[in-house]
């Protein structure tokens, strides 16, 4: 459900399957994201379709179907639900739950006063979800701002499993950088194998820009951004962003070898929330 700009024009199309498109909600490098009814249960659902021009590449059908059905597996408070899969003439789409709230960047802009409970709970929901992935063997390898809605009843929900990699696919992207700069893991940034604790590192690089209103890693441009994933520690969070055992969670996920880092969601997740349990009633 990326906003940038899609490599080829949203198709002029109506309908789909049984889905009656209504407007373009989002644009990307490999498809259309629209708001559409769904007669069959008089609901409105959102509908991701594969660009025109990509639907005859092998890899990026196998890519689309893929996310497809990781999402089909992955049933969780904190997931994007995948209500269906189909094809209409040759072009795939899938049919998932319309969300109702702000990408977590707006939802941080228009809530400054956060209390800082609330922040560690959406960063308790991020890595919930992530851990509920990676029990599946799926690693989301794109966590970042943008992927991530918060709702108006406060769920944050991931979605965007366009470039996640289940542990036994044999589809790989080759010595490629996969992700988003200055939420990318260092082995991201160096074309590495990576596995679920770089989503760890990604989730913590998200919780900073929660606690704090700032990417960890800000630079003038990109090489530099990257550089700083590679080489540089994030600033130092004040003790009002976070008092010191929170910070030491986020750092520790934050560390540049995947091996000092939290090995699992699940491990982070108890430190996490012995911290967010000192914090209430302190």
């Amino acid at each position: 459900m990326s906003s940038s700009s899609a490599r080829s024009s949203a198709p002029t199309a109506t309908a789909i399957g049984r889905y009656r498109l209504r407007a373009c909600l989002a644009s990307g490098a490999t498809g259309h994201v629209y708001l559409a009814d769904d007669p069959a249960t008089g609901t409105q659902v959102a509908v991701k379709v594969l660009a025109a021009d990509l639907q005859d590449e092998p890899e990026t059908r196998e890519r689309f179907y893929r996310e497809a059905r990781i999402l089909t597996e992955l049933t969780h408070p904190n997931i994007v639900r995948v209500l269906d899969i189909g094809e209409e003439q040759g072009r795939p789409f899938i049919a998932m739950e319309l969300l109702d709230g702000l990408g977590l960047a707006d939802h941080l802009r228009a809530h400054p006063d956060l209390p800082l409970s609330r922040r560690i709970d959406l960063i308790e929901q991020l890595y919930a979800g992530l851990d509920a992935a990676h029990a599946q063997g799926t690693v989301h390898r794109d966590v970042k701002p943008a992927n991530l809605i918060v709702q108006a009843d406060g769920r944050l929900k991931i979605f965007d499993f366009g470039l996640a990699r289940l542990h036994e696919s044999t589809l790989t992207a080759n010595g490629a950088v996969v992700g988003s700069p200055g939420y990318m893991s260092p082995e991201q940034v160096e074309g590495r194998r990576v596995d679920q604790r770089s989503d760890i590192f990604s989730a913590a690089a998200v919780g900073y820009l929660i606690l704090s209103g700032r990417a960890p890693f800000e630079a003038r441009n990109l090489p530099l951004v990257l550089d700083a994933v590679l080489n540089e520690a994030p600033a130092a969070l004040s003790n009002a962003e976070a008092p010191a055992p929170l910070a030491h969670v986020l750092l520790k996920a934050l560390e540049k070898v995947p091996e000092a880092r939290y090995q699992s969601c699940a491990d982070l997740l108890v430190d996490l929330q012995r911290v967010h349990n000192t914090v209430v009633h302190s």
